[in-house]
C-alpha cells in the first residue's frame, strides 16, 4: 500500500488523502499512476525534474549500457578496417610512395635555406672537342658534382656558334666526377659551350645512407682488365679499330641496363669517348668487351671506364 501525504489538508484529519490499494481512502482497487512534477523535496537537495530522471535513468540503464558498448564496437570496427584499407593501400601501392617521395625532394630548393646545408652548383671542368667516326665530331664536357650529400639531376646541351645541340637528361652522384657528350655532331666550327637547365637536388638523408662514399665506392666497383688496342691494318677482313678489354663487376649487387662511357686515352691524355650499354651485369660476373671504332688516327694506350648507375633508384638493381 502506498500512502501520501497532502501537506495541503488542514482539517485535523491525518488520514484525509490517503490512497489504500490504488483507491481513494482504499475504496476499489483502481491503480493510479504516480507522477513527480509538482513534487518538492523538504530538504531542497534535488528537484521533481532530477527526481523523474533519476527512475528514468535506473529503468532504462541496462539498455544505456548496450547502446554504448554497440557504439564503441562500431567505432572500433571502424577503425580496424580504416587501418585495414590503408595498410593494404601503402603495402600494394610502395613503388608510387616511392615515386612520391623522390619527386618531393627533388623539387626542394635547398639553395634558399642555411648555407651549411645549401647544394653547391655543378662545376664544369672543361669542354673539349674530339673527331668521331667518318666527318663527324664529338663534344664531352667534365662535369663535378661537389656536393657531398646531394643527388643532382638536370638537362644539359651544347651551344656552337649559337646553335644547340639536343638537350639530353642525366645525373651526378654525391661527388662523383663523370662526362656528360654530344655525340655523332655534324661541324662544331667553333668554341662549345655547354648549358645546365632544371637543375634538382635530391638529398642523401643521414638516416638512409651513413657514409656516402664508401656506399658509392663499394656498389660502383667496377674493374677494367685486359685491355687490347688493335688497329684496322693489323687485322684481317675489317677496316674498324678494335678496342678489347674485360669489365668486372667487383661489388656484391647486379643491375640492369646498366649505362658507362669509356674513355680512350694517350699517355694518360684524353683522345677521345665512346659509350657502353649493358642489359645486365651480375655481381662478379666478367663481361667480355669488344668495341669498334672508325675514327681515324686513333692510337690508344689505355682507357677509364665510368658507370652511368644511379644506385640510389632501386629499379637500377636486378632483383
Amino acid at each position: 500500500m502506498l500512502n501520501i501525504y497532502n501537506p495541503n489538508n488542514h482539517d485535523g484529519d491525518k488520514t484525509a488523502g490517503l490512497v489504500k490499494n490504488g483507491a481513494p481512502n482504499g475504496k476499489g482497487s483502481v491503480p493510479v499512476k504516480t507522477k513527480f512534477a509538482k513534487y518538492e523535496d523538504p530538504t531542497k537537495e534535488f528537484s521533481s525534474q532530477e527526481l523523474q530522471w533519476s527512475f528514468w535513468y535506473v529503468q532504462h540503464k541496462a539498455l544505456l549500457y548496450k547502446i554504448l558498448i554497440i557504439i564503441l564496437i562500431v567505432i572500433n570496427a571502424g577503425f580496424a578496417l580504416f587501418g585495414i584499407w590503408r595498410w593494404g593501400e601503402y603495402l600494394l601501392g610502395w613503388s608510387d610512395y616511392g615515386k612520391l617521395e623522390k619527386s618531393l625532394t627533388a623539387s626542394v630548393n635547398y639553395t634558399g635555406i642555411h648555407p651549411r646545408f645549401a647544394a653547391q652548383p655543378i662545376q664544369v671542368v672543361n669542354t673539349q672537342v674530339f673527331a668521331g667516326q667518318g666527318n663527324k665530331y664529338d663534344i664531352v664536357a667534365e662535369l663535378v658534382n661537389p656536393n657531398s650529400r646531394f643527388l643532382v639531376w638536370f638537362d644539359y646541351y651544347f651551344v656552337v656558334n649559337g646553335i644547340k645541340t639536343s638537350a639530353k637528361k642525366t645525373f651526378l652522384l654525391p661527388g662523383e666526377s663523370r662526362f656528360a657528350a654530344a655525340l655523332g655532331l655534324e661541324d662544331t666550327g667553333g668554341s662549345p659551350a655547354v648549358v645546365l637547365e632544371n637543375i634538382k637536388y635530391e638529398r642523401i638523408s643521414n638516416h638512409q645512407v651513413a657514409d656516402v662514399a664508401a656506399y658509392q665506392t663499394e656498389r660502383l666497383n667496377f674493374q677494367a682488365s685486359d685491355f687490347v688496342f688493335s688497329k684496322s691494318l693489323d687485322q684481317e677482313g675489317t677496316n674498324a679499330d678494335a678496342i678489347r678489354f674485360k669489365l668486372t663487376n667487383a661489388s656484391p649487387y647486379s643491375y640492369v641496363a646498366a649505362d658507362f662511357y669509356v674513355a680512350l686515352l694517350q699517355n694518360s691524355q684524353m683522345v677521345g669517348i665512346v659509350p657502353l650499354h649493358l642489359d645486365s651485369i651480375n655481381s662478379l660476373q666478367i663481361k667480355e668487351i669488344d668495341i669498334r671504332s672508325f675514327v681515324p688516327n686513333l692510337s690508344i694506350t689505355e682507357i677509364a671506364v665510368y658507370p652511368i648507375i644511379n644506385i640510389y633508384d632501386r629499379a637500377a638493381y636486378a632483383q
